[in-house]
């Protein structure tokens, strides 16, 4: 049924059809179609990991060759036999691609393609997928927005890196002792670099160096000095660095980048020389996480295309694919042994897979848990224990030791042991569950300490919680003020500069005290008092009676009836807010902001004051205010 078409085809691009004083040869082949050019742009959006559309992926020369529900798309040096050609052609039964013809010069190409043998440049395709790299700009995050997303706890297990938002705090662990002390954690240090949030943390085996990853760019620091960055490396990264994992060597670090919906890439970094050797048929989503086998021969990849992705460690080729999560597959984490994978997600269920064979083996969830962000597998010691007692070799080859520890996105942290085998969807007789106490945030970030089975996790909050062995919630550690250095400076003589502006020009005053509202907003959010502050300055009229002086000069300024009404309440509040630092809410940020501009307002105000004599007691409540008071934080 093809011929008439191919017929036409080859009388529309032969060499012998064409006019006297064609283009040469050479300038044709140049302006031939591209046949991985076309495949991608035409054919890849429908044969995905994700799709399969008619069971074919288009990823790679095998998969052509392996093909779909209808054997071999392509069969080298045969375009006539050939699945995909025939599918291309107006009349073929299943056409493609499905809403649209090709130009009879790229079916041409692609006939051409194929009788050649196919060849397949897999750097070409690699760079034909890759979507082009945007310039963004970038500023500081909000002072107030510090979640955890990120946590890692060093091999010694006395370190731990919290990743919240674009700076990292290390805890010094003190171990509890014989006499049953409890562990105690102590923040020893903070590392800044990162403008974006800290998506991912890694210590190297080691424990010599931690990895960290936000957009674009790994850091890498000396956890003997962790004051300043070893090293930055920013290319060839196009998103957010989402998972970091060290390969057993020490010498080369896993790094997953991602754009979130387009392209999931790995990468392979050398840390001597800070060159990457690049995945790019890892995943077709964002990586999510990046799970190390016990004995480094094996790491898998999770993502949103809802996949895993197990890979050899030393070549990086694909092992297996392991497909059967409904959603986003969030975390995963090998066996102690090895031999199973667990893995989790937004379909809030923790599944097993046996690596020999690929197949699922487990399931099991806790109740309304929400995503699953984290899981930590390890042995369970009592259960290690009991085994280790049992005389009956049969009993003791029944007793199951594992432990795997998740972190949901409720907020409830959970222990389970006493896995087994199953077949089918039996979620809820997969395991034994030990509930840990609720906190009321979702967590996002977990590390597990398999000695001594406490728990660390972070989330929304930007709080740090600790859970003991029996899952009772033992601390919170709340963020500690983000070092500003800009407040440091003009802390101390804010306040001789504003007593010193009164007989200063008008100008100069104005000149003065510019920069600082900016130490003063800095210095306010950063203790998340300025939420308070707003709500408390609203009750606090009796400042009201020297409103109206200040509301003269401020005409000058749009709305000069609001602003004179929130230039004394700005000013009373620093008072109140040190009782209600604990409950800032993000929504009280936008009025936080407000309440530092006034100081400048009413400074300036109070300069061209002079010539009225009430003046002057207006700048003496900036110097009652001290808005030092959140700068000496």
């Amino acid at each position: 049924m093809r011929f008439p078409c191919l017929l036409l085809l080859l009388l529309t691009i032969s060499g012998a059809a064409a006019p006297v004083g064609a283009a040469d040869p050479a300038a044709a082949k140049e302006s031939a179609p591209d046949p991985l050019a076309i495949l991608q742009r035409e054919c890849v959006s429908c044969h995905t990991e994700a799709k399969r559309k008619g069971g074919l992926i288009i990823d790679s020369r095998e998969s052509l060759l392996k093909g779909g529900d209808t054997d071999a798309a392509v069969v080298p040096g045969k375009s006539g036999e050939s699945y995909l050609i025939e599918s291309l052609f107006p009349d073929a039964y299943s056409h493609m691609p499905p809403k649209g013809q090709l130009d009879p010069r790229e079916i041409a190409a692609l006939e051409k393609w194929v009788d050649e043998g196919a060849k397949w440049d897999a750097e070409h395709w690699a760079s034909l997928n890759l979507p082009a790299k945007t310039k963004v700009v970038q500023g500081p995050l909000p002072d107030l927005y510090q979640p955890i997303l990120a946590m890692a706890l060093s091999p010694d297990r006395t370190l731990l890196a919290v990743g919240r938002g674009s700076v990292i705090d290390w805890y010094r662990i003190t171990p509890g002792g014989d006499e049953k002390t409890e562990t105690k954690l102590a923040l020893a240090a903070r590392s800044t670099g990162h403008q974006d949030a800290v998506q991912s943390l890694a210590f190297s085996a080691d424990g010599k160096y931690l990895a960290s990853g936000g957009f674009r760019s790994i850091h890498l620091w000396e956890t003997a000095k962790p004051a300043k960055t070893v090293r930055e490396i920013r290319e060839p990264f196009l998103g957010r660095i989402t998972a970091l994992r060290f390969l057993p060597d020490g010498k080369k670090l896993l790094a997953a980048d991602s754009l979130p919906s387009r392209l999931g890439r790995l990468h392979e970094i050398t840390l001597d020389s800070g060159k990457a050797l690049t995945f790019d048929s890892a995943h077709l989503d964002t990586i999510f996480s990046i799970a190390l086998s016990v004995d480094g021969k094996r790491y898998a990849t999770t993502s949103a295309d809802k996949l895993i992705t197990v890979r050899d460690a030393s070549s990086h080729e694909i092992v297996m694919r392991l497909e059967g999560h409904t959603g986003y597959v969030l975390t995963a984490a090998f066996s102690p042994g090895g031999d199973r994978i667990a893995s989790g997600g937004d379909d809030e269920e923790i599944k097993v897979w046996d690596v020999a064979t690929g197949k699922k083996i487990s399931s099991f969830a806790s109740r309304r848990s929400g995503p699953l962000y984290a899981l930590s597998w390890h042995v369970d010691p009592a259960n290690s224990k009991k085994k280790a007692e049992e005389k009956d070799k049969e009993k003791a080859a029944a007793i199951n030791t594992d432990l795997i520890v998740s972190v949901p996105e409720s907020g409830k942290p959970s222990a389970f042991t006493d896995l087994k085998e199953h077949e089918g969807e039996q979620r809820s007789t997969g395991a034994k569950e030990r509930a840990f106490d609720k906190v009321e945030t979702p967590l996002f970030a977990l590390a597990f300490d398999p000695k001594s089975l406490w728990s660390y996790a972070g989330g929304e909050d930007g709080k740090l919680y600790v859970w003991d062995e029996k899952g009772k919630l033992k601390s919170t550690l709340e963020a500690a003020p983000v070092p500003a250095p800009k407040p440091e400076k003009p802390a101390k003589p804010a306040p001789t500069q504003m007593t010193a502006a009164k007989p200063a020009p008008a100008k100069a005053a104005d000149a003065k005290p510019t920069p600082k509202p900016a130490p003063a907003k800095t210095a306010a959010t950063k203790p998340k008092p300025a939420p308070a502050k707003t709500a408390d300055a609203k009750p606090a009229p009796k400042p009201e009676p020297a409103k109206p002086a200040a509301t003269k000069p401020a005409p000058a300024k749009p709305d000069p009836a609001k602003t004179s009404a929130a230039k004394p309440v700005a000013k009373p509040a620093p008072a109140k807010a040190a009782a209600d630092k604990p409950k800032p809410a993000p929504a009280k940020t936008a009025d936080a902001k407000p309440a530092p501009k006034p100081a400048p307002a009413k400074t300036a105000d109070a300069k061209p004051a002079p010539k009225p004599t009430p003046a002057k007691p207006a700048p003496e409540k900036p110097a009652a205010t001290p808005t030092p008071a959140p700068n000496s934080l």
